[in-house]
């Protein structure tokens, strides 16, 4: 058991030495071109950051409401948490739908933005997220299957009956996942600076990130608050999401090379609609899931 905690708490604090040794390597290379990109790139970011939060959430609870309409039992879905009223046999297994509804959801997002990846549009970033948040909200959840059983996937798991190893093999993959798909998209997040930026410094690619995904993260967690209404700890959530992944991003900038720009819309003004649309969100969220909405068989 002691391994599982030890995986996941690295996943918190490896990457901290990632970027030391990069920012050590970035040290000794010629800081060439300035082109630096201003606040209007980590506004529109994290405005887009906490929209696509919100939407896999959402996304999650509604699937598993559903499971639990589907089994026939009165279920009740809210803005940040759902509930159903009954009993069925297979009601813990449907406890694990939500995870797995936002991970195809971040198979079909990636898929998206693969075919806008040569795009301007602010959408180019909103899909990337969408993708992001997809599989930063469900992998974490199939990593802590074996320590966390009171979880959702940890009723899955167990009403599965699967065993200590496939929990192990499931941890595992789950944090290679983590880590590997943020240090990944480094390169997706450098795509959308300007020509003026000179993503062959690294320095340049450290400051780009973390005005375009690190310092947004931060930001959006700020943003994402007033949709989770008390207790306390459905705050939690978007805090872990992001400090478990965005800072691996970060982190792997020093090892981005030859990264293609194609200037985007994030980067020059800032961008109405984002900010509409989360306006909107919050006003569903408090106005009509809060209260509950329910789904009767």
């Amino acid at each position: 058991m002691w391994l599982s905690h030890v995986t996941l708490m690295s996943v918190f604090y490896c990457w901290i030495f990632l970027a030391a040794f990069g920012w050590y390597r970035a040290s000794k290379q010629a800081r060439l071109s300035s082109g630096a990109v201003g606040w209007k790139l980590t506004l529109n970011s994290a405005v887009l950051y906490a929209l696509a939060f919100n939407i896999i959430f959402f996304i999650q609870e509604l699937f598993l409401a559903l499971g639990k309409y589907w089994l026939g039992l009165k279920a009740v879905l809210y803005h940040n948490n759902h509930n159903w009223y009954g009993n069925h046999p297979q009601e813990s297994l449907a406890q694990g739908y939500g995870a797995v509804a936002i991970l195809v959801s971040a198979v079909i997002f990636t898929i998206v933005f693969f075919a806008m990846r040569k795009s301007q549009s602010w959408l180019k970033l909103f899909v990337f997220w969408l993708a992001y948040q997809g599989f930063m909200q469900s992998l974490p959840q199939f990593a802590t299957v074996l320590i966390a059983s009171e979880t959702d996937t940890g009723q899955a798991f167990t009403y599965l009956g699967w065993n200590a190893t496939t929990g192990y093999v499931l941890m595992f993959i789950s944090v290679g996942l983590i880590i590997g798909i943020s240090m990944a998209s480094s390169r997706y997040v450098l795509e959308l600076a300007p020509k003026t930026v000179n993503t062959d410094d690294a320095y340049k690619r450290f400051s780009y990130l973390f005005r375009g995904a690190f310092l947004p993260g931060i930001i959006g967690i700020i943003l994402i608050f007033p949709f989770r209404i008390m207790p306390l700890d459905r705050a939690i959530a978007p805090v872990l999401v992001t400090l478990i992944s965005v800072p691996w991003l970060f982190a792997h900038a020093w090892r981005v090379k030859n990264a293609p720009r194609n200037d985007n819309d994030v980067n020059h003004k800032v961008l109405a609609v984002p900010v509409v649309l989360l306006v909107i969100l919050l006003v569903i969220f408090q106005l009509v899931l809060a209260p509950g909405v329910v789904f009767q068989p």
